[in-house]
């Protein structure tokens, strides 16, 4: 009985990781700031996640000194690179960055740095000037521009007209919004999708407390406001092949239990997405 259970957990995850073959799940590892890359990838690959997007001021950890940025030699990249490898994870997107962390004179580092590392897109908040110059190196490193959201007022694109007005004629952006933050701002998230349609590479897939309220918590998946198989079924709509980003922000010094519980929950919902033709 223990052998068919097993053979049964089997297919059901290789079920979950073959339905929607061009949805790739993903951690954003803000999730474990107060931890290292390197641990951060333990606890990815504990959580059978094999794709990462890292934020750029994470310490890497161990005895590699430094942050996750351009600044890294040569060989503490090689050394992050074999144990992602070894681990068989990937890093997909570098970001969020945003005024924070880029300036005229090191923009272009984050990209060639991107490019070096195999990472498919940076995640952005753009100023208003600097959109063409993304979009140029973008172009110049084929590494992708998404565009992300955080609560208003001082995101630029906490609202989609502003994303959609930021994307137009500049074909290596695209969108990376942030569920959560969207219905912090007071966003119909459906009505926000499809105004991107097309155009989502990535979002962060997260649940709140409240809506239109950006001080309101993190939740469980599932346990808050954001409508989360309404989300996954409008991906499903728009065909959409990119990166569902899990993001959690509660619990941080010990949420690997959480985490568990909101993959779970993600791979639930995915199943009974399949489970339907709509």
């Amino acid at each position: 009985m223990r052998k068919q259970f097993l053979i049964f957990c089997f297919l059901l995850s290789t079920f979950c990781v073959t339905a929607q073959k061009d949805w790739q799940l993903s951690i954003q590892t803000w999730t474990f700031h107060k931890y290292s890359l390197l641990e951060s990838i333990h606890k990815a690959d504990t959580l059978g996640v094999k794709f990462l997007e890292v934020y750029p001021g994470q310490k890497v950890g161990g005895d590699i000194p430094g942050v996750f940025t351009y600044t890294l030699d040569t060989i503490s990249r090689e050394r992050i690179k074999e144990l992602l490898r070894f681990k068989n994870i990937q890093v997909v997107a570098l970001g969020v960055i945003d005024k924070y962390y880029y300036n005229k004179d090191n923009l272009e580092k984050f990209f060639d740095f991107a490019k070096y590392m195999g990472i498919s897109f940076i995640t952005a908040e753009p100023e208003w000037e600097d959109l063409d110059e993304f979009n140029r190196l973008a172009i110049k490193y084929k590494v992708k521009v998404a565009l992300h959201c955080h609560p208003k007022p001082s995101s630029h694109y906490w609202h989609p007209d502003s994303t959609v007005a930021a994307m137009k004629g500049r074909q290596q952006i695209g969108a990376w919004p942030d569920v959560g933050h969207w219905a912090r701002n007071g966003v119909n998230i459906q009505a926000a999708m499809k105004k991107l349609e097309g155009k989502i590479w990535g979002l962060h897939f997260k649940d709140v407390a409240e809506f239109d309220n950006v001080n309101t918590g993190d939740v469980l998946f599932g346990k808050g406001v954001c409508n989360l198989p309404a989300i996954l079924k409008e991906l499903k709509r728009q065909k959409f092949k990119g990166v569902v980003s899990m993001e959690y922000e509660a619990n941080e010094d010990n949420n690997m239990e959480d985490m568990k519980k909101n993959k779970l929950y993600y791979e639930s919902e995915l199943r009974k997405l399949q489970s339907t033709n709509q």
